[in-house]
């Protein structure tokens, strides 16, 4: 377990706190691209404890700045769009994607007082349908260029649902494979059968009663961009695909997932210490010889937490680790938890967390923050049971690590 002194330094992330200071070393997805339009040019988010205006001018620039402006602090997200950038409401004056403010028509010709005036700003990149922002010091580190967003015809599209849980208890999920069996597979199946006429349930129950293969053994490797994460189950063994490629949790707070001919990220954004914004994105790789449909943009669709009947949507998987995350509370109590033998992922990254804080405290840069991109144009990623876009799958077979750093046999009686 944690001190309540630890919990805090892994789970507040407001300026000036630990993980604040070192999440502020990455770019977040905060927004889809499509969000941003002629309708809607302008739009009030909160990131890392902080609350920003992101907008989109007359030319398409994007911007990401404080909220309020410097002259009688009216609210910038109703600011209009012009070419040169976003205009305040309410006396006209002018700022660019920098902070700078570029005019100010009530003031005397000739005036220099808008060069003294300066709001907040923070970089924007956008890629692959998401906007990024970076809010950390100077060098600015590349966003990294991840094999998603690099790969040709494929098809993306987009998912989001604001969590109200801080943004840790969604990662460290990732680093349970166990709950499977029973967030997926026991209380998935009891949810399916609810949700039937009660004349169906029994015959539900009988055809999905102990179906499914239970773990035997887990596996976690560290690598250059984050843990690795391995399973074996009932009836395999390290030759197959869950074992020997496994499929990578990206430091700090990304989770790489697919398989097959669908491939996913899904970011784990702090909004602030009791809120995430969670981003799906899904990439489909189409049928061998044939070509994805054409995308101008990429589609969003922004999912409710709730379902109809105004408890969250358990129905599909993610929303059942939704559930999992929401229903531990705004914030794990973690001086109070009883880890167990199947929490040895969890273990080895909440060690991770510290080691990688405490290289920030010392004036380093924390994994995976990048000043150039790789050799290759982008990060190639293996993962298990995975199909990828022709000419993508080089440097696939050399992500496959062979050691593991921890392992568990689920199935050891411990002394």
């Amino acid at each position: 377990m944690l001190s309540a002194e630890q919990n805090e330094r892994i789970t507040q992330v407001g300026p000036g706190t630990p993980m604040g200071e070192m999440m502020r070393r990455y770019w977040h997805p905060i927004a889809a691209s499509v969000e941003l339009n002629d309708d809607t040019p302008t739009t009030e988010i909160r990131l890392l404890g902080e609350d920003l205006v992101l907008y989109r001018d007359a030319k398409g620039t994007m911007g990401c700045i404080e909220p309020s402006c410097p002259h009688r602090k009216a609210n910038m997200s109703y600011g209009i769009p012009e070419p040169e950038s976003l205009r305040c409401p309410y006396h006209g004056w002018l700022f660019d994607e920098t902070g700078a403010c570029v005019d100010q028509p009530s003031e005397p010709a000739g005036s220099r007082f808008k060069d003294k005036v300066k709001m907040k700003s923070y970089p924007i990149e956008e890629r692959g349908g998401l906007v990024f922002v970076y809010m950390g010091p100077s060098p600015m580190p590349v966003l990294p260029m991840w094999d998603l967003f690099a790969w040709t015809n494929v098809g993306r599209r987009i998912e989001a649902t604001v969590l109200p849980c801080n943004w840790l208890q969604c990662q460290e999920n990732s680093l349970d494979p166990v709950h499977f069996e029973w967030l997926h597979r026991y209380y998935g199946n009891w949810v399916m059968a609810r949700k039937m006429p009660p004349a169906q349930r029994e015959e539900w129950a009988k055809r999905t009663q102990g179906k499914g293969r239970d773990h035997i053994k887990v596996g976690f490797d560290r690598f250059e961009h984050g843990i690795i994460k391995r399973r074996l189950v009932e009836g395999e063994n390290e030759d197959d695909e869950y074992w020997k490629t496994g499929h990578p949790i990206l430091f700090p707070n990304v989770l790489r997932v697919g398989g097959s001919d669908l491939h996913q990220f899904q970011f784990r954004v702090p909004i602030d210490d009791v809120t995430t914004y969670h981003v799906c994105y899904l990439v489909d790789v189409p049928a061998e010889g044939q070509d994805a449909p054409e995308q101008t943009e990429v589609p969003y669709w922004y999912r409710p937490l709730n379902g109809p009947d105004g408890r969250i949507d358990d129905r599909w998987v993610v929303g059942q680790d939704q559930l999992a995350w929401v229903i531990q509370g705004p914030r794990t109590d973690r001086p109070t938890e009883k880890l167990g033998a199947t929490d040895v992922g969890l273990i080895m990254f909440r060690k991770m967390l510290e080691e990688q804080l405490r290289v920030v405290e010392d004036g380093g840069d924390p994994m995976n923050v990048m000043y150039e991109q790789p050799a290759a144009g982008y990060i190639p990623l293996a993962i298990e049971h995975a199909r990828y876009p022709k000419g993508f799958n080089e440097g696939i077979q050399e992500t496959r690590i062979g050691m593991v750093d921890v392992v568990k046999d689920l199935k050891e009686v411990p002394a």
